[in-house]
């Protein structure tokens, strides 16, 4: 088998890792939850974007483009182990497939996405350091994730685009809640978790980013 840093999308959903009791037993969270892969409504169905799902539409780009960034670092690092491991493998797939999703629906709108490119991004100092630092920085990304989703929820008008930020906004949910567990905390609690909106989420991107 592969190393854990270098499993692919197909790997992880068919390997002997896939949804059993063999992830179980790692302890990890967003594998048992892989057992097979959804789909998003079409970009090609999106039509025509208002300027504010675009504006909403290319701040969740800038958040996908720090998270894959983040994880990336997270699995270099080699502190996470077992369970923690894997749910950081599949935590990068899925922000690469929502970053995918949403650079398509800029470009189908004629517009040009963001890059991981465009950005530079920093982080806290010792945020790599150890496996509780790596997921104590991803439980405070997914907060933001899932805070800049929510609120991008409440105040898109294309129902294609709403659906899919649905989607997504329930995946950044399930790793909030494995990274949470991974840190030490209860994996859930927040009956209403925080809405952001567009300018706090902007404005909280910008730690990270320049």
């Amino acid at each position: 088998m592969a190393p854990v840093d270098a499993l692919t999308r197909s790997q992880l959903f068919s390997s002997g890792l896939r949804g059993g009791a063999a992830l179980l037993a790692t302890g990890s969270v967003l594998g048992a939850l892989a057992d097979s892969a959804g789909a998003a409504p079409p970009t090609s169905a999106l039509g025509v974007l208002p300027a504010g799902d675009l504006a909403y539409t290319r701040l969740l780009i800038g958040v996908e483009l720090l998270t894959i960034d983040f994880y990336t670092h997270a699995i270099g690092s080699k502190h996470l182990r077992s369970g923690a491991a894997v749910d950081a493998n599949v935590a990068l797939i899925n922000e690469t497939e929502h970053y995918s999703y949403l650079a398509a629906a800029i470009s189908g709108a004629g517009g040009t996405p963001l890059t991981a490119a465009d950005i530079s991004f920093t982080y806290p100092a010792g945020s790599f350091f150890t496996a509780h630092s790596v997921a104590g920085l991803a439980v405070l990304l997914e907060l933001l994730s899932l805070g800049a989703y929510l609120g991008a929820a409440g105040n898109l008008t294309s129902p294609v685009l709403q659906t899919a930020v649905a989607q997504i906004t329930a995946n950044e949910a399930q790793h909030l809640g494995a990274f949470s567990g991974h840190s030490g905390n209860p994996p859930f609690h927040d009956a209403f978790p925080d809405v952001l909106t567009i300018a706090e989420a902007s404005d909280a991107l910008d730690a990270y980013t320049s």
